[in-house]
């Protein structure tokens, strides 16, 4: 039996990142990139996201399984305790457990830095999304019309939201990644989906 680790990404992972997302850029409308990142992009948007929010691989024997990450949700200041959520399956790994695994380990690094509110927006009709999402304590909260045009088509953009920490008057600020990459409470976040992942 091969053991399955959940652990913050490096750019060594840019190649099985790749092998997930690429068909997903260039057969669905799931992303709206229309071409697939090359390599060095995908190696330098690793090391940017870890230089303040956690981009997750859930890694094998055989390769990256999937992966999750967090990014901005929106630049001005006041939006700083919100961050937008993402995560891709390889598809031989589908329905067993690894999305939500990799979230929920995710979630808890996110806690730990002092996010407040996680955003997802998904490309609609994607029901094994929308699932995942709500079981994981996301509520849908709008739509964005016709937003993207792909393969075609207009697509619309559904949103969910969760909290992750209840509100308060006074937030403390959230602590910048590579502050927390040895401390206890952030390896025990990071190990915290392991237990959700099946065979």
């Amino acid at each position: 039996m091969l053991r399955r680790t959940i652990r913050l990404a490096e750019p060594a992972d840019a190649v099985g990142i790749l092998r997930i997302y690429a068909p997903i850029v260039e057969t669905t409308a799931t992303s709206f990139e229309l071409d697939a990142p090359s390599l060095a992009d995908m190696q330098q948007r690793i090391t940017h996201c870890l230089s303040d929010r956690p981009w997750l691989v859930c890694a094998a024997g055989n390769g990256v399984l999937g992966y999750a990450y967090a990014s901005a949700f929106r630049t001005r200041a006041a939006y700083r305790w919100s961050t937008e959520v993402s995560v891709y399956v390889r598809e031989d790994q589908f329905r067993k457990g690894v999305g939500r695994a990799l979230y929920t380990s995710l979630f808890e690094c996110l806690r730990v830095q002092g996010y407040r509110t996680l955003v997802a927006g998904i490309t609609l009709p994607n029901a094994a999304s929308v699932a995942l999402h709500e079981r994981l304590g996301f509520e849908p909260v709008g739509v964005f019309r016709n937003v993207g045009f792909k393969f075609g088509a207009w697509r619309d953009v559904g949103w969910w939201q969760r909290a992750l920490q209840p509100a308060m008057a006074d937030p403390p600020e959230v602590r910048p990644l590579p502050q927390l990459w040895q401390q206890g409470e952030f390896l025990a976040a990071l190990s915290a989906g392991e237990a959700l992942r099946r065979e």
